[in-house]
């Protein structure tokens, strides 16, 4: 089966066995690798209800059917379980090596059930596999823990968690060769839960090309038109910080806990002054020109080292703008002790955001926490990874621990379904406010394309996507939002490629995504055949969610965003309950599903689903 591994690792801890398991090329082609695998794993072999840090709870990890192989792009991976911070679907998705040498190694995707009795980590090895005992690793940093696996196992690629997931901090992430983070929704705290320190993995095997000589020339054509781009040029030389500076004077760049959409002293935070504030070097992920990831080295006034990369947009807003802090040096040692520690800077942003609000607003979490101080950014995310002080209620998260506090901080405490509100204040774009509403993670910005990208005009033509659109009106967002869910997220997490390339005005086009799924595989695979793949699997995800009690009344958003920006290029912008109500009706029509936002069995016969 070409484009394949053909097998999955399936790893019993409680047991400490390992067994492999045949891929079906039916499985294959229906689900493509990715979430896909994982969604049909968990969905099959999990039971409702259950503890996500119990040992009934797996771990799915799967590369996409394009990683590892030399189409554009295919260099990630994804993680998926049941996630202990929203109690629903968890995944998250990162890039760099380790997805295609999981793939080299033999396995398509690793499940892993149960929970070992001592901490472990698990050893591939061109397809061979070796429960490996880890106390002394337990309780170190996500560096010292990947040195030590390396002097043990040599060359490989590893995927590990720090104190936050040892420490069951619900948002803790998995991170890949120190600086590729699947950072949102609770992934590394799974792994904790379950004992695994790592998952190490080496493999030497290519992976198995229907049409290579074509392939590589098909993606020699697409990189030149990658390098070429002026869009993505912007991403070679900011990176994601491309976003602070059209976000800040958009007016939506996410400040003071969505307070505001401006912030004062913005200047230094824009997307020039980052790079000369901080910039080190710049990286990539393999078959991949853009270059778009950061890194920071410092000594003074922080010592911050570059094994741990750099902060992208979402951290700069996360633990900048959202927290009233415009000091880029800060913002990149917050950046490095999050990745030391293993844990989601979004969600560690807003936890923190949320505590000084609370300070703000007379409520006594035991002692200060004014905006914009360093010093207590700094030591507060060394409390959430431990477990110290109030660190231990902010490691839940926001929903819990407003619930826990009360006193009316429910209203500041910014999430979807229990996960943190990505950094794109969506009352500017209307489109990403149902997209939060409705994403099957929570309130995530990954999974449609932003509609700002269609200011300009529309560009996918073969989506129905072709006319221009403002990001501010309600007209048409419903439709947007559900056609590039289902090819932009759920396909490019899916397949295993990066998402950069494939955003608006950029040349991997959904149709040659097509081309190179054909040209991997040999089958004869349309884009509309990959476009109800992403439909399917978006739908199983979302029943995963029914099952576990999620109905309309949850895809909702928080209250504020209901109030009108105060400033601005989005000065008096709202998405009210009203505007949500009618996109939630357009969206569920075309969708398929019911008035209470579950697919009709109608639509899941016609997807295969019944």
């Amino acid at each position: 089966m070409f484009g394949f591994a053909g097998k999955l690792l399936r790893v019993n801890l409680s047991k400490g066995e390992t067994k492999q398991e045949l891929l079906s090329e039916e499985l294959a082609r229906k689900y493509l690798g990715g979430r896909g695998f994982a969604a049909r794993v968990l969905y099959d072999e999990l039971r409702p209800g259950i503890d996500p840090l119990s040992p009934e709870n797996k771990i799915v990890l799967a590369s996409g059917v394009l990683t590892g192989t030399p189409a554009p792009v295919g260099n990630r991976c994804l993680i998926a379980s049941k996630s202990p911070l929203t109690n629903i679907w968890g995944d998250a998705a990162f890039g760099g090596w380790f997805g295609g040498e999981l793939k080299r190694a033999g396995f398509d995707g690793v499940i892993v059930e149960g929970i070992s009795n001592k901490p472990v980590y698990l050893w591939i090895n061109d397809g061979q596999t070796e429960i490996r005992d880890a106390s002394h690793l337990w309780g170190h940093e996500t560096g010292p823990a990947q040195e030590a696996i390396l002097s043990e196992v040599g060359k490989a690629r590893v995927l590990g968690i720090g104190p936050g997931g040892e420490n069951l901090v619900n948002y803790a992430s998995a991170i890949s060769e120190l600086r590729f983070c699947a950072g949102r929704s609770g992934m590394g705290s799974v792994m904790g839960s379950k004992k695994l320190k790592a998952i190490a993995v080496k493999g030497s095997k290519p992976v198995a090309i229907a049409s290579r000589e074509k392939l590589i020339a098909f993606t020699r054509q697409i990189n030149k038109e990658i390098k070429a781009n002026p869009s993505i040029a912007t991403l070679t030389r900011y990176g994601t910080w491309n976003n602070l500076t059209p976000l800040q004077r958009l007016g939506i760049l996410p400040t003071k806990n969505f307070q505001a959409g401006v912030i004062e002293g913005g200047e230094r935070l824009e997307s020039e002054a980052m790079v000369e504030a901080i910039l080190t070097e710049r990286q990539t992920c393999p078959n991949c020109p853009i270059f778009c990831r950061r890194v920071v080295t410092m000594e003074e006034p922080y010592e911050v080292s570059g094994i741990y990369g750099g902060p992208q947009y979402e951290t700069v807003a996360a633990l900048g703008s959202l927290v009233l802090n415009t000091d880029p040096p800060t913002i990149a040692k917050a950046h490095e002790l999050c990745n030391r520690y293993g844990i989601d800077t979004m969600s560690t942003g807003e936890c923190i955001a949320w505590a000084m609000e609370c300070w703000e607003r007379g409520i006594d979490l035991g002692r200060p926490f004014p905006w914009g101080d360093a010093e207590t950014i700094l030591t507060l995310i060394e409390e959430i990874a431990y477990r110290r002080g109030v660190g231990a209620i902010l490691a839940d998260g926001v929903r819990k621990a407003s619930a826990e506090v009360g006193q009316g901080s429910e209203a500041w405490a910014f999430h979807v379904k229990g996960l943190e509100m990505a950094l794109h204040d969506p009352r500017g774009k209307k489109g990403m406010g149902l997209a939060y509403a409705t994403a099957t993670r929570g309130a995530c910005h990954l999974q449609t394309v932003h509609e700002d990208a269609l200011e300009a005009g529309g560009p996918y033509p073969e989506l129905g996507l072709d006319t221009a659109m403002s990001r501010k009106q309600l007209e048409g967002k419903a439709y947007l939002v559900k056609t590039t869910q289902d090819c932009f997220g759920t396909l490019g997490d899916t397949l295993g490629i990066c998402k950069f390339p494939t955003n608006a005005w950029r040349p991997y086009t959904p149709t040659r995504v097509a081309q190179a799924v054909a040209l991997v595989t040999g089958w004869d695979i349309s884009l509309e055949e990959l476009l109800t793949a992403g439909e399917r699997i978006y739908n199983l995800c979302r029943m995963f969610n029914v099952r576990e009690g999620i109905t309309r009344a949850d895809d909702t958003l928080p209250a504020r965003i209901g109030e009108p920006l105060p400033e601005g290029g989005s000065a008096g912008e709202t998405v009210n309950a009203e505007d949500l109500e009618k996109l939630l009706e357009e969206y569920y029509e075309l969708r398929g599903w019911d008035k209470n936002g579950i697919p009709t069995p109608e639509t899941l016969a016609r997807l295969g689903l019944s």
